[in-house]
């Protein structure tokens, strides 16, 4: 008879085998962006948005802008989930992170964490707002690819895990125009309260550093 423990054993091998790192992407397309907007509502005053866009590199480029943190309950996560929020704005539906190759939040390298974990790869929110550009090896603009953040959704945390705030990723244009290289990761938290005007200028001259 075999007994209970071998078959635990057993059952263990095949769920750590599915674990594996990242694979490098290359394969984002430059003529494409993706946004998720966060507008505020009656539960938080989360403001700005979450962009990406394709590098000619094939990586993605990822643009964060955030405002209206609560002063207390930080530092706040925030995470590529897996589905898109309902029309009724319960961010618990969008289900867990976005994690095709079953990484794991304590990884020590951002190839065996999980994906969509934006914050553990690139810092989390400290603060009541964030400022902050760089490239993501990870995450793909592709459709095709298990790494696709398309059609997901952004989740806000508190330092709990409480969900705070989420938006969808949505497609936001089509633009021949140049991209960043992804040659290079760059990345700038700040903790002003700029407006987008002054956040857009910002990338726009970050660009021009690559090209």
């Amino acid at each position: 008879m075999v007994s209970f423990k071998k078959l635990a054993a057993a059952s263990v091998i095949p769920t750590l085998a599915l674990a594996e790192d990242a694979p490098v992407v290359s394969n984002s397309p430059v003529d494409i962006k993706y946004l998720a907007t966060f507008h505020g509502n009656n539960t938080n005053n989360v403001q700005g948005q979450v962009e990406f866009v394709g590098a000619t590199n094939g990586s993605t480029w990822v643009n964060v802008h955030f405002e209206g943190l609560p002063a207390a309950g930080g530092p706040f996560p925030y995470h590529i989930h897996q589905h898109q929020v309902p029309a009724d704005g319960d961010c618990y539906a969008a289900l867990g992170h976005l994690n095709p190759y079953n990484g794991s939040a304590t990884a020590e390298t951002n190839a065996g964490k999980e994906v969509g974990d934006l914050s553990g790869k690139h810092g989390p929110i400290n603060g009541t707002t964030l400022h902050v550009s760089y490239i993501d090896r990870y995450v793909s603009l592709n459709s095709s690819d298990p790494a696709f953040a398309g059609n997901l959704s952004i989740v806000v945390h508190y330092a709990d895990n409480t969900r705070l705030a989420c938006a969808n990723i949505v497609r936001e244009y089509t633009a021949n125009n140049t991209r960043p290289s992804g040659s290079n990761s760059s990345s700038n938290a700040a903790g002003s309260n700029a407006a987008n005007g002054v956040f857009i200028g910002a990338f726009v001259a970050g660009l021009s550093l690559l090209i």
